[in-house]
């Protein structure tokens, strides 16, 4: 796909490809889900993902999963050598990648998940 900034138009039409601002349910294949919530009635309704309820901490094993999950679904990263550890919300990565560029991306795939509250990075870059 080409990086092309979303064209203007209405939420909902194609003319707004790569983003699709309307229900889910009719994206046209291609298209990514937009930033905004089209049906909102106010910006207190913007942007809520991710945010936890009062008092929800997550689990070491459940960070632990949603690290790995991370990991997984980085398209651009090769997770197969890296093992992840979780204690108290602070996540250790270890293992070997090919390349520093991968360290880092392993580093803010694990910042990312909600419940780290840091990330101590001993993954090596060792040559293919």
């Amino acid at each position: 796909m080409k990086h092309e900034a979303p064209k203007s138009g209405r939420p909902g039409e194609t003319s707004q490809w790569p983003r699709w601002e309307g229900p889910a349910e009719s994206r046209p294949s291609g298209y990514m889900q937009g930033e905004t919530n089209i049906f909102a009635e106010g910006d207190e309704q913007q942007k809520h993902r991710g945010v936890a309820p009062a008092g929800y901490d997550r689990s070491d094993e459940d960070v632990k999963a949603a690290v790995n999950e991370a990991l997984t679904q980085d398209a651009m990263l090769d997770p197969t050598a890296i093992i992840v550890g979780v204690r108290e919300g602070k996540v250790t990565l270890e293992g070997s990648v090919t390349k520093e560029a991968d360290r880092r991306r392993a580093e803010e795939c694990a910042l990312s998940v909600h419940g780290v509250n840091s990330c101590e990075n001993n993954i090596r870059v060792a040559s293919a």
